[in-house]
């Protein structure tokens, strides 16, 4: 056994039964974590509650949870309040899968009887409404009150499922990377009362008409594809579609397509009937890397690119790699800007894997594309958990955006593509880095050129932003009164946001005032 499982729950949820089960089913070590407790103590559980109370029990629950990583992977039952420590769920999620059991309250009472040996059945109810956002922060919940074969099948197809969790409470979902086929088991869970399809013309007869057929849509909502359709008048289309078939609020609503659609589709969803819940099926390597995680929904206005939007975080994303065989070489290679920014982001290792396998990225190589992209996607995961509303460390996000943002609305969301657009911008960026004094920002400019020029995308900041670029930075959504707050890179795993009066040059060349009426 070569990776990690780790089933959480509550007291009674089957936790150490079903994790035997599995680990005799799969061959592999299995660890009771309160087991390795007593015995690494001498003193049983109840003992610890009873002498050193609830809050050093956890601690040596977290300690001893954190120490097991250091081994060989194995099954883990862990202890019922063991997810509740953050950083602990957040290091299991990473390490592994992590599964959270459970059953109706009445099946968990019975099975724990009297509560012999456990110091907290008393609280069973109260302790599973408090402890509702932990265990959601889950690869898959799985029932154990059908049986235990049932129970073992549902976790080995979440083992199989690999899946990145966006860890957000209650409002936790994730991002699994299958083929298209499980979006009707995906949408399973959520019980929808109807779904809508939101999809484009480039998309609909390769994949969009099918899965639309496949779950049973109501309506199919075919939009223009391209950055100068993403207007309202889109918007109108989607609500009076879901409208016109009835979709209540239990409805879900299914965005297949590029970062266009998605964001059109997040922000119809955010809007229509006050909120309803949708679903991310994202078909180009920018949508699948960038926009489909995240929240982030919205259209642009001529004042500047996403200046209307919401926050509206999809209930799943469903990763496909296939669907980039019909994807045009030019829109492969745009999204591999973003790649290159969160690889920038994350770390050195992520920017030399980049490196060693940019030739097969351009090649559609599946694998390449499944780790690059998936790298993206935790990364992303992690900020976003830390930072949902872009308040602080979201704002690293926007590397390579300021600028490139700027581009596209200068030309007025034509001739150039999100993502090389972000490739100019990230070249700005490290030439904003050198103008505050940073000693090594040319050296690392130099290397992110270099690796952009080689998945295909513009480096030629000079050549590709006219004059009007300046006046459209003062439209950046991160803009504050007279100033800018700009991603400046430093070498990988590093970056600082610095707020740039509107006058700075931001590495186009020249000093030149923006309209604050922008």
């Amino acid at each position: 056994m070569d990776a990690w499982v780790f089933l959480s729950g509550p007291m009674g949820s089957g936790k150490s039964t079903l994790g035997r089960a599995l680990a005799q089913r799969l061959g592999a070590r299995f660890v009771d974590l309160d087991e390795r407790i007593e015995a690494s103590t001498g003193r049983t559980v109840a003992a610890h509650f009873a002498e050193g109370g609830e809050a050093a029990f956890r601690a040596r629950e977290r300690d001893l949870a954190r120490s097991l990583l250091s081994e060989p992977p194995a099954v883990v039952a862990l202890g019922g309040g063991t997810v509740t420590d953050a950083p602990t769920r957040r290091a299991l999620l990473e390490a592994g899968t992590l599964i959270t059991l459970e059953a109706p309250l009445e099946v968990l009472r019975a099975r724990i009887g009297d509560g012999a040996g456990r110091p907290l059945a008393g609280e069973l109810e109260a302790r599973l409404a408090a402890r509702a956002g932990a265990y959601a922060e889950c690869h898959a919940r799985v029932a154990t009150d059908g049986g235990q074969e049932a129970a073992l099948d549902a976790i080995l197809a979440a083992m199989a499922r690999d899946a990145v969790v966006v860890p957000l409470g209650e409002r936790s979902y994730r991002v699994a990377f299958e083929h298209r086929d499980g979006l009707a088991g995906a949408l399973a869970p959520l019980r929808p009362t109807g779904v809508v399809v939101v999809t484009d013309d480039n998309v609909d007869g390769p994949w969009g008409r099918a899965m639309a057929e496949a779950v049973g849509a109501r309506a199919r909502v075919v939009l223009t594809p391209g950055e100068e359709h993403k207007t309202s008048a889109a918007v109108e289309r989607i609500w009076d579609a879901a409208l016109e078939a009835e979709l209540d609020r239990g409805g879900v609503v299914v965005a297949i397509g590029g970062g266009v659609v998605g964001d059109l589709a997040g922000f119809a969803a955010a809007t229509l009937l006050r909120g309803v819940r949708f679903v991310q099926v994202p078909t180009t390597t920018l949508a699948m890397v960038d926009s489909s995680v995240g929240g982030k929904t919205g259209f642009d206005r001529p004042q500047g690119k996403n200046l209307v939007g919401a926050f509206h975080q999809p209930a799943h994303v469903l990763v496909d790699v296939e669907t980039l065989t019909t994807l045009p070489d030019v829109e492969l290679r745009a999204g591999l800007a973003e790649v290159v920014k969160s690889a920038w982001l994350d770390s050195e290792d992520a920017v030399a894997a980049l490196e060693r396998d940019a030739e097969a990225l351009l090649a559609r190589d599946p694998p390449a594309l499944r780790g690059a992209i998936k790298r993206s996607v935790a990364l992303k995961a992690r900020i976003v958990a830390s930072d949902e509303r872009e308040d602080a460390e979201r704002r690293w996000l926007n590397l390579g955006h300021t600028v490139g943002h700027a581009i596209e609305a200068a030309r007025g969301y034509r001739g150039v593509r999100h993502g090389e657009a972000v490739a100019l911008g990230m070249v700005a960026a490290f030439r904003v880095a050198a103008s505050l004094g940073d000693a090594r920002a040319v050296e690392h400019g130099a290397r992110a050129a270099a690796l952009l020029a080689r998945l295909g995308l513009p480096t030629d900041l000079d050549a590709s932003a006219g004059p009007d670029v300046h006046r459209f930075v003062g439209a950046d959504k991160k803009r504050r009164g007279d100033r800018v707050h700009f991603v400046v890179p430093g070498a990988p795993g590093e970056v600082r946001v610095v707020p740039l009066p509107l006058t700075h040059e931001f590495g186009l060349g020249g000093r030149a005032p923006v309209e604050s009426s922008m």
